[in-house]
């Protein structure tokens, strides 16, 4: 693997052909029954509403588009395992989040604030790799309180990658591995049979180049390696690959749970979050 680590010391991908287990996404797979669709009565804990946006220019909003948004939000409370919840939407467009007490509210907000779109892209051949690790350094120097300095900063390391070969819908599972004796954490990613086939053509043809490819989570790199020049006529075969980086274990985790529940099939937002305590009756308990 060390072929793969020539200029990005911090990341890299590999082979293998290795097949994973039933993921999130697979159709075999279901939810916790301790996840209902109705909203719980009696109830306290976090109330949590998500807003769903129309995709520019198509249509308002559609049943079919809202309840794919609240699946990827059901696959992504799964994750908290924090039970019982209940996750309910409206053709309004609004999906409606009931925590319990000893959720992780703040983790739950930043996981659903998130869009969770993964994608894979080349490096674009006029752009220097010097530029990339200077403004990956520089990201890495700015607190990640600063919101708009960060958007700057991602935004410029976007714009020296080209459009995705590979996206979420290419990807079945993800997890996160413990590299022994070193200690480095590590996201496994398995994709889907036309994410492998897309995986292996696109290392094809980026192998040797000393081109980058730009492992993105909603537009913001998380790893950049690079594809030694013996797969330039055979690609990397498997259908699995490894995404390695300065995570810590909270990082990874977030990161492979998003990457698992997919990409939200549309924009959203957090419109409101607040404590609840209702009554058997859905009124809420005064006081609250």
């Amino acid at each position: 693997m060390e072929h793969l680590r020539q200029q990005y010391p911090y990341a890299y991908c590999y082979r293998s052909l290795v097949l994973a287990g039933c993921g999130l996404l697979s159709s075999s797979c279901v939810a916790p029954p301790s996840i209902s669709t109705e909203r719980l009565c009696p109830f306290t804990g976090s109330e949590l509403i998500l807003e769903v946006q129309a995709i520019a220019p198509n249509p308002p909003l559609t049943p079919a588009l809202i309840q794919a948004t609240a699946d990827v939000v059901l696959e992504r409370v799964t994750e908290l395992n924090a039970f019982p919840a209940s996750i309910v939407w409206d053709e309004s467009g609004h999906i409606t989040v009931q925590l319990p007490p000893d959720a992780d509210v703040e983790q739950a907000s930043q996981w659903l604030r998130s869009q969770g779109e993964l994608t894979f892209r080349p490096q674009k051949a006029e752009s220097a790799t010097a530029e990339l690790n200077t403004l990956f350094r520089e990201r890495q120097a700015i607190p990640v309180t600063d919101a708009a300095a960060l958007a700057a900063i991602n935004a410029n390391i976007l714009a020296l990658f080209d459009a995705p070969q590979i996206s979420s819908g290419d990807v079945r599972d993800a997890w996160v591995t413990v590299r022994t004796p070193e200690q480095f954490i590590e996201i496994g990613v398995e994709f889907n049979e036309v994410g492998a086939q897309n995986f292996t053509e696109f290392t094809r043809e980026i192998a040797g180049t000393g081109q980058a490819v730009g492992i993105f989570l909603d537009d913001m790199l998380i790893s950049a390696p690079v594809v030694d020049a013996s797969f330039a006529e055979t690609g990397i075969p498997g259908n699995e690959a490894v995404i390695a980086g300065a995570f810590s274990m909270a990082e990874a985790e977030e990161i492979a749970a998003q990457i698992r529940s997919g990409a939200f099939p549309a924009p959203t937002s957090i419109a409101s979050l607040q404590p609840i305590n209702l009554n058997a009756s859905c009124e809420p308990v005064a006081g609250n």
